[in-house]
C-alpha cells in the first residue's frame, strides 16, 4: 500500500474470536441471519456518525447511523453467523472503537478495533484439570482442514491439532499407525505421541502434535487420547468415547499425499529480510537521477513539490532523492555484514512517483533506478553472496501514465485496452472527477479489470517474467481488492508463479485476519501486521501485559496452518507505518527489545531499512526518510544488536525451524522456548523479555546443564536442578542456548 496524499486511518483486526457484550442481537425472520443493533454516543461534537467494519469493507460512508433521542446514534444490520470487527466514524474522518464493548484488539495503527461474534454461543463453563471429567462436547478436530491436519516436509511430518475445553484436561496423546519414528516431544513407550498446548482461544485449549513418519509412508490412521485424572477418553472418526473406552471412538484416516496440499518455500525459514524503499536507500549513480528540478534556494518546503532534493532532506509525498539499484549493489557487503540474506524491494518498475506503485510499464525498470542491466547485476551480486531478492507489485491498478490507460485517453472506446479499465462514458474524463474506477478515488491510479482475460494474461506474463529473470518471489500490494473483482486471480497466479519457480515466495499485503489467503491456494504468507501490533503494544508502548501478548500470539498460532506460520513476514515497521523507534517514544531499549523477540520468534524477521540504525519518523512520508550513511548519525548500539541477533539465528536451528512453547507470561515478563524438531538437530533456545521498568529475575524449568548467552560473549549460567535462574535488565531481552 502506498499513499499519494494523506489517507484515512487503515483499520486492522487481530486474529481470534471473541464474544461481544452490550450490542443488541436477535434472530432475523429467515433464521439464518441476526439483527444486530449498534449504538454510539459521541463524546465530541458530531455532525454525522457511521459504522465501518469487516461486514461492509470498512467503508466509512456505506452505513450511516441515525441520531436518536439523547444524542445516541444507532443502526441495525442483518448479519450472518460469524465474527466481525468494527469502528464508528465521526464526521467522516475520526475513527473510534466502541467504548461500551470490552472486547477489543489492536488495529495495527496503535489503536483498537471492537470485535463481536454473532450467533455463536460462548464456551461452556471452564473445566477443571484433574477431576476426571472431560467435556466431550468441546472436543473438536477436522481431518479435512489444513489447519487441523497438514502433512509437511515432503510428506514425512504430520501436524495434527485438536481443541478441548480450556483448563479441562491434563494431557492429550496421539495413537497413530503406522507408528511414528519421532514426535515434537519424546514418544511414550515408543508408541504414543504427546501433544503440546499451543494456545487458548475463545475458551478452548488448542493442542498440537507433530509426528515424523518413515519415508514412503502413504496413509496414517490415528485417534486422540484425552486424559484427565484417571479418565481416558478416545476421540476419533466416530466421535468421543465413553470413559476409558478409547477403542469405541474409531480412527481418523488421512493420506499424506492428499494432506500435503500446502507447501511453503523451505529457504524462507532461514531468511532474514531487509525491506528497501529504493529512492531513499542509496544513490549509486547520479547520472540517472530523476529528471526533476532542484528546489530553488530559499524556497519554503511544500508537501506538493516534486523536486529532486539533496540526500537527507525532509521527505515529502512527491519529492525525490535519487536512490537506485546500483546503490543497493554498492551496499550488499553492508547488508551481508548485518546478517541479511533476502532483499525485499518496493516497486522498481517504470512510474512517475517516488514509490512506483503507479506503474506505467510493469516490464521496464524505472530509468531513475537503472536498467535491466542493473537489475541483472543486483541479482548476480546477491547470488554471489548467498542472497535473494523479492519484488513488489500492485496488480489492482496502474498509474494514469501507463501505456494502456494513455491509449484509452487517446483513442476512447476504439482503444484495444478500453476494457482493461472500468470507464463510464465514451471518453476518459480525469477532472474534476474521474469517470472511471480508481484506487481510493485518486484519478492517477485507475483500477484494472482483473476479470478481463487480456489483463489476466498480461499480469501473469509479468509475474512469470521477473521470476524467470531472477526474482525469488513477489510481495503483492492490496491483493484483497483484486480478490474482490476476481476470486480466481490469485489461485491462478500461484499456479503460474510456482510453475516458473517451485520455491518462489508469495506474500500478500493483508492487514487483518488472513486465514482465507493461507489455505494453500493463494499466498505462502502475508505481511504480519498482527504480529507487529502485538509486539509494539507490549514492548514498544507498554500498553498490554504479557498475558494479553501471549493471547494475541496464540490466536495466530492456533488459526494459521503450520506451513504458513513458518514463513510469515514478521515486520516491526514498513513504508506504510510509523517507524518502530517513533512508536517507542524514541527509547532505543524498547526497539532492541522488540527486535530480540522478532529474531527469536516463529517466522523470518523483517528489517525495514534504517530501523537498524535508529531512523525515526511518523507515518508516510516521514517513515520514508533517506538512509543516514554517515555513521555519526547512526545508533550503532541498535545495529550491533541486530547483527548479534542475526548471528544467533543463523547458528541456532531451533530459532529458524523449531517449535514455540510459552514458559512464562506474567506482568511485563514473557519467556518462551524454541525447541528443534525431531531429526533437525541443534539445541533448545530460551528467550526472556522484560518490558518493565525494573529488573526481573525469573526461574524457568528446563532440562539441561548450562545456558550459553547468545547475545553476550563468554557469559554462561548453570541450570541447577532443572531450573534456569536469570535476571533481565529493564526493557531488555535475553537469549540462551541450552546444553
Amino acid at each position: 500500500m502506498r499513499r499519494a496524499a494523506p489517507l484515512p486511518l487503515l483499520l486492522l483486526a487481530l486474529l481470534g474470536p471473541t464474544v461481544l457484550a452490550g450490542v443488541e442481537t436477535q434472530p432475523a425472520e429467515d433464521g439464518q441471519r441476526y439483527k444486530v443493533t449498534f449504538k454510539h454516543s459521541p463524546v465530541i461534537a458530531a455532525k454525522s456518525v457511521s459504522l465501518a467494519g469487516s461486514f461492509n469493507g470498512w467503508d466509512a460512508k456505506k452505513t450511516p447511523m441515525k441520531e436518536q433521542a439523547g444524542g445516541v446514534y444507532s443502526v441495525t444490520l442483518e448479519l450472518k453467523k460469524g465474527r466481525y470487527a468494527y469502528k464508528f466514524v465521526l464526521n467522516g474522518e475520526t475513527w473510534q472503537h466502541d467504548g461500551d464493548n470490552p472486547k477489543t484488539e489492536p488495529d495495527g495503527k496503535s489503536g483498537l478495533n471492537s470485535v463481536l461474534e454473532v450467533g455463536v454461543s460462548g464456551p461452556a463453563a471452564a473445566g477443571k484439570e484433574g477431576d476426571g471429567e472431560v467435556s466431550t462436547g468441546d472436543l473438536s478436530h477436522d481431518p479435512g482442514s489444513i489447519v487441523d491436519c497438514c502433512a509437511v516436509d515432503a510428506q514425512r511430518r504430520l501436524v495434527l491439532r485438536m481443541e478441548t475445553l480450556a483448563n479441562d484436561v491434563e494431557r492429550v496423546l496421539v495413537d497413530a499407525t503406522p507408528r511414528p519414528e519421532a514426535a515434537s516431544e519424546k514418544l511414550e513407550g515408543d508408541k504414543l505421541a504427546p501433544a503440546r498446548k499451543i494456545a487458548t482461544v475463545n475458551g478452548k485449549d488448542v493442542w498440537e502434535a507433530r509426528l515424523l513418519f518413515a519415508k514412503g509412508t502413504t496413509n496414517v490412521r490415528y485417534q486422540f487420547l484425552v486424559k484427565d485424572g484417571a479418565t481416558t477418553v478416545g476421540f476419533g472418526a466416530k466421535g468421543a468415547s465413553a470413559k476409558n473406552k478409547a477403542k469405541d471412538a474409531g480412527r481418523f484416516d488421512v493420506s499424506l499425499a492428499q494432506a500435503a496440499r500446502f507447501e511453503t518455500p523451505e529457504w524462507t525459514r532461514d531468511a532474514v529480510f531487509y525491506q528497501i524503499f529504493v529512492d531513499r536507500f542509496m544513490n549509486g549513480d547520479t547520472s540517472n537521477d530523476p529528471k526533476k528540478p532542484r528546489r530553488p534556494e530559499g524556497k519554503a518546503w511544500n508537501i506538493d513539490d516534486g523536486y529532486l532534493e539533496e540526500w537527507g532532506q525532509e521527505p515529502a509525498h512527491f519529492n525525490f532523492f535519487g536512490g537506485d539499484l546500483k546503490g543497493v549493489v554498492q551496499k550488499i557487503d553492508y547488508l551481508k555484514s548485518l546478517g541479511v540474506n533476502t532483499l525485499y524491494l518496493n516497486p522498481i518498475f517504470a512510474a512517475g512517483s517516488n514509490h512506483k506503485y503507479d506503474s506505467s510499464d510493469y516490464e521496464t525498470i524505472d530509468p531513475a533506478f537503472g536498467t535491466k542491466k542493473e537489475w541483472d547485476q543486483l541479482v548476480a551480486t546477491c547470488e554471489q553472496h548467498g542472497m535473494r531478492v523479492i519484488l513488489d507489485a500492485v496488480f489492482n491498478h496502474t498509474g494514469d501514465g501507463h501505456y494502456a490507460f494513455q491509449d484509452c485517453v487517446k483513442n476512447g472506446p476504439k482503444s484495444k485496452y478500453w476494457s482493461w479499465y472500468f470507464i463510464d462514458g465514451k471518453s476518459v474524463v480525469q477532472s474534476p472527477k474521474p469517470n472511471y474506477k480508481c484506487w481510493w478515488g485518486f484519478g492517477s491510479l485507475p483500477q484494472l479489470n482483473t476479470k478481463n482475460p487480456d489483463v489476466i494474461g498480461h499480469l501473469m506474463h509479468v509475474a512469470e517474467k521477473w521470476i524467470k529473470d531472477g526474482s525469488s518471489g513477489w510481495r503483492l500490494d492490496v491483493p484483497n481488492e483484486v480478490e474482490a473483482i476476481n476470486p480466481d486471480f490469485w489461485p491462478e497466479f500461484r499456479r503460474r508463479v510456482k510453475a516458473a519457480k517451485k520455491d518462489a515466495y508469495i506474500c500478500g499485503e493483508i492487514w487483518t485476519d488472513a486465514r482465507q489467503y493461507l489455505q494453500g491456494d493463494r499466498f505462502d504468507a502475508v505481511m504480519n501486521y498482527p504480529f507487529r501490533s502485538a509486539a509494539l503494544e507490549f514492548m514498544a508502548k507498554g500498553d498490554i501485559d504479557a498475558r494479553k501478548f501471549e493471547d494475541l500470539l496464540g490466536q495466530q498460532r492456533a488459526t494459521y496452518p503450520e506451513p504458513a506460520l513458518r514463513v510469515q513476514f514478521n515486520l516491526l515497521g514498513s513504508h506504510d507505518t510509523e517507524r518502530v523507534l517513533t512508536v517507542a517514544g524514541g527509547d532505543a531499549r524498547r526497539v532492541r527489545l522488540c527486535q530480540t523477540f522478532q529474531f527469536a520468534y516463529l517466522g523470518p524477521p523483517v528489517v525495514y531499512y534504517g530501523d537498524e540504525v535508529g531512523v525515526s519518523g511518523g507515518k508516510d512520508p516521514e517513515c520514508r526518510r533517506c538512509f543516514p550513511w554517515d555513521e555519526s548519525k547512526q545508533d550503532l548500539t541498535i545495529r550491533d544488536h541486530v547483527q548479534r541477533l542475526a548471528t544467533a539465528r543463523a547458528h541456532e536451528p531451533a530459532l529458524r525451524r523449531g517449535t514455540v512453547k510459552t514458559l512464562l507470561a506474567d506482568g511485563k515478563t514473557f519467556a518462551f522456548l524454541r525447541e528443534p524438531e525431531a531429526g533437525d538437530g541443534g539445541r533448545k533456545v530460551v528467550c526472556v523479555l522484560n518490558a518493565g521498568e525494573s529488573s526481573q529475575t525469573v526461574e524457568l524449568k528446563l532440562t539441561g546443564t548450562k545456558a550459553q548467552d547468545l547475545l553476550v560473549e563468554g557469559h554462561e549460567i548453570e541450570v541447577q536442578d532443572g531450573v534456569l535462574r536469570v535476571t533481565v535488565e529493564p526493557m531488555s531481552g535475553a537469549l540462551f542456548g541450552i546444553d
